[in-house]
């Protein structure tokens, strides 16, 4: 079984910690969609609802004639106050804790690291334990959902995963 982990392109506004707030792909977001998949195919595509995400899935689907769905809970985690701010506007110093030790120093209102855990991996396993005769899938969605994911392939513990980088656009592949 082949899995595919893509990372939304660049989107309007800039890198912001955005979370669940709804902002379109810029033209180089779509092109470093379009680049990282170029040549792949996959027999289903999942994607976050979001439309950094969701456009590109139905473009897909659309040009490849690949079957797709959105999922609620492959959206990216909630950042509370931080949503829509930069590492800027919020202070280097707070984004390098939160990213040092997330449990403890996540921004006031955000969502609970192991909520968000727990939310992303049930739809993870949900996709994967329902794949009839699929060979490949492709998941769309955020870094933080992608972090989630590779955490729990690689046993790394989530209390770690920004540590992982994952690039704008970037397209991972698994073989489990």
């Amino acid at each position: 079984m082949i899995l595919d982990l893509l990372r939304h392109g660049e989107p309007k506004g800039g890198r912001l910690y955005r979370g669940n707030q709804d902002d379109p792909l810029t033209q180089k977001g779509w092109g470093q969609m379009l680049d990282s998949t170029k040549g792949k195919q996959w027999d289903f595509i999942a994607s976050s609802p979001l439309v950094r995400c969701f456009a590109f899935a139905k473009h897909l689907s659309d040009t490849s004639n690949t079957p797709y769905k959105t999922f609620k809970d492959l959206e990216e985690l909630g950042f509370g106050d931080w949503q829509g701010k930069s590492s800027k506007e919020i202070g280097q110093d707070k984004v390098a804790r939160f990213k040092s030790d997330p449990t403890n120093n996540r921004p006031h209102n955000a969502e609970n690291l192991y909520v968000f855990q727990r939310r992303v991996l049930s739809t993870f396993k949900m996709i994967m334990d329902s794949k009839n005769d699929r060979q490949s899938v492709l998941i769309i969605a955020h870094a933080g959902v992608i972090r989630t994911i590779k955490s729990h392939l690689l046993n790394f513990p989530i209390e770690k995963m920004f540590t992982m980088e994952v690039v704008s656009g970037s397209c991972e592949r698994f073989e489990l």
